[in-house]
């Protein structure tokens, strides 16, 4: 398959995907434009898994193909706790806690994608930044523990 985005071509040639919807619109709408693509993750350990790595090396390509990743760190979101297992409560980390794996997750990223500003320099925004400010984070370990999500 000849596909003129050199992101797409790069994925499709290493195995990365095997069908897309309207592949030809998005092969022509990154030939031409800078795309914008993002992750988030939980900051619930002080490192990513191996199940984390291809969506970090598909960021990679895409910056290296001149697109722009985002990276959303949940240090926000980890305050309220892992629901891993789903059959205990929550486990509540530390704000220190919280801290320290935050800052493993981003050595981690960095390895593989540049953070920065320029203009295809990866986006690291933390979302504590905004639901700090809102007492979103107190309302979900107050009150959303009372409730399940299954």
């Amino acid at each position: 398959m000849k596909l003129k985005s050199d992101f797409l071509g790069l994925l499709y040639s290493r195995g990365y995907f095997n069908q897309c919807t309207d592949l030809v619109k998005l092969d022509q709408l990154m030939s031409k434009e800078c795309v914008i693509a993002y992750i988030g993750f939980d900051c619930t350990a002080r490192s990513l898994h191996i199940g984390s790595l291809m969506q970090i090396m598909i960021l990679r390509y895409l910056q290296k193909c001149g697109h722009k990743p985002i990276v959303l760190l949940g240090n926000g979101t980890t305050k309220i706790g892992d629901p891993s297992g789903k059959d205990k409560s929550r486990i509540v980390l530390s704000n220190s806690d919280i801290q320290e794996n935050t800052l493993g997750i981003r050595k981690v990223l960095e390895k593989f994608i540049v953070c920065g500003d320029g203009v295809s320099d990866a986006l690291l925004v933390y979302n504590a930044e905004w639901l700090d400010k809102l007492n979103y984070i107190d309302f979900l370990r107050n009150i959303g523990r009372h409730f399940s999500v299954n």
